[in-house]
């Protein structure tokens, strides 16, 4: 008697692997902006990044003139201005265009650790402007209008070299992107289930 073919079933679900290449096109295309407002968003964040950085300069250089012996009624009064109305509303703007590219690319928020790293360093430089360098760029310019002397003409010069630090840092960091992907523990793998139509075929 002959038996029946043992050949699979012609319908046979199969497994089909994505190729590597086309997974990062894939992921490219999972942007949720289109090229152009993701280039426009790219520019914006370097725009603002590069403004904060000069003045950031412009802040050392003129904390640093008030600690060499300018004229503190020139020196500080001029820095408090640079620091309240570019300075802050600049690094409050390098933080959210950041956190908007990383939210609305495939680079991701927590997807990266150069992305992770300058954010991080990013919101601590905003937080070191708002709360310690123009606080104290403050207190010096009133003081040097009312004729006394400025308390801490080298803690000033200090914070604002450490605000430069940090953006340079971000620049140094976004530019080589260290340190590679941030690895998340793998997930338990399940059995694939087998489907009706194909046991049925290898049970005849």
């Amino acid at each position: 008697m002959d038996t029946p073919s043992q050949n699979p079933a012609p319908f046979a679900p199969t497994t089909r692997t994505t190729h590597p290449h086309n997974e990062r096109r894939s992921r490219r295309r999972g942007s949720l902006l289109p090229p152009q407002w993701r280039k426009a968003l790219r520019a914006a964040h370097v725009t603002v990044s590069v403004g904060l950085l000069g003045s950031d300069a412009a802040v050392l250089t003129l904390a640093s003139a008030g600690r060499l012996g300018s004229d503190p009624v020139t020196v500080y009064p001029a820095a408090h201005l640079i620091g309240e109305l570019l300075l802050l509303p600049l690094a409050v703007l390098a933080l959210a265009t950041g956190v908007a590219l990383g939210l609305l690319t495939p680079w991701g928020l927590l997807r990266h650790w150069w992305v992770v790293i300058s954010l991080a360093v990013t919101a601590g430089g905003t937080v070191l402007a708002t709360f310690v360098l123009v606080p104290g760029l403050g207190t010096a310019a009133s003081a040097a209008l009312a004729r006394h002397p400025v308390a801490d003409a080298t803690g000033l010069v200090r914070d604002s070299a450490a605000a430069c630090g940090v953006l340079i840092a971000t620049v140094v960091i976004s530019y080589v992107k260290p340190f590679g992907t941030v690895r998340c523990r793998p997930r338990a793998e399940h059995p694939a289930p087998v489907s009706s139509h194909t046991a049925g075929g290898l049970s005849r």
